[in-house]
């Protein structure tokens, strides 16, 4: 958690440093340039931050995004007011559509610091390289600069708009069948022994992406505690069911409690209903 609260505070810091930046010497700088500038850096920055909220809260996919979004529309804003207003509102929208991509992207992946830590280095390199872009445009004769820059129209500004239009909507049709934490989930996992009290520990968490991991190896011989983890982003209503194990019961958010007495060797089936998602518990003979 210290990681992506610390991810957090470094996309701001350092999308703070090229607005600043640009604040003080944006009399300095070519419109042109900062046309093209401010929707760059507030995409790049939404996204960061769009990945970091993906990786760090455990909300529905639409939830996640409204921080992300909020942020990438201050740094459009505020990069874009020395501009005018078509640089105001396409570094707003460009920074909506990075805010949501990011986040889309950030929940594909399972949570773990390493998709945390790419994420802000690949932000840290990319806003790098605009810094120096940036520099490299004080560096222009000043009879360049001083030039009349054709007045840009709308087209990009409506484009911005549709694309964002039909991301939305995309998303937000398509929001179930985006399967959160999809890559780089455990596909299994050995219970854990706790000889003091002859019990086997088993954690599973139930997310929107289903259950993780998808198979819990057990050793025969002694009782299953088996804890189903339900996430905020789960839903609600659910209910587990196995045939195999002869059980159905209800879940709640939050830690749901299930006692399995010396199951006998093979692979027994749960399901999760109404999402139909699947997970195994394959008992093998051994010793305690």
């Amino acid at each position: 958690m210290l990681l992506n609260i610390g991810s957090f505070i470094l996309v701001i810091l350092i999308t703070s440093y090229p607005i600043f930046y640009i604040y003080i010497y944006k009399g300095m700088l070519p419109k042109s340039a900062g046309t093209i500038l401010v929707p760059v850096l507030a995409a790049v920055s939404g996204s960061a931050f769009g990945v970091a909220a993906a990786q760090t809260f455990e909300f529905d996919l639409l939830v996640n995004m409204i921080p992300a979004m909020l942020f990438a529309i201050i740094v459009g804003m505020a990069g874009g007011r020395g501009f005018g207003l078509q640089t105001v509102a396409n570094g707003a929208l460009s920074g909506l559509l990075g805010a949501m991509l990011g986040t889309v992207a950030g929940s594909l992946f399972f949570k773990s610091g390493i998709v945390v830590m790419a994420a802000d280095i690949a932000f840290v390199v990319l806003v790098f390289l605009i810094q120096k872009w940036l520099d490299g445009q004080f560096t222009r004769k000043a009879a360049k600069t001083k030039q009349s820059v054709k007045k840009a129209g709308y087209t990009g500004t409506f484009m911005l708009m549709a694309a964002i239009l039909v991301l939305a909507g995309g998303i937000f049709t398509q929001k179930n069948q985006i399967v959160a934490s999809s890559i780089g989930q455990p596909q299994s996992q050995q219970a854990a022994a706790d000889e003091e009290n002859d019990l086997q520990l088993a954690t599973i968490d139930i997310t929107a992406a289903g259950f993780i991991p998808g198979n819990t190896e057990i050793k025969a011989g002694s009782m299953i505690k088996a804890v189903f983890n339900v996430k905020p982003n789960a839903g609600t209503g659910l209910k587990l069911v196995s045939k195999d194990l002869n059980f159905s019961a209800e879940l709640n958010e939050g830690r749901n409690m299930f006692l399995l007495n010396n199951p006998q060797p093979g692979t027994y089936d749960i399901m999760l209903e109404p999402k139909g998602s699947k997970c195994t518990f394959t008992v093998k003979a051994g010793s305690k």
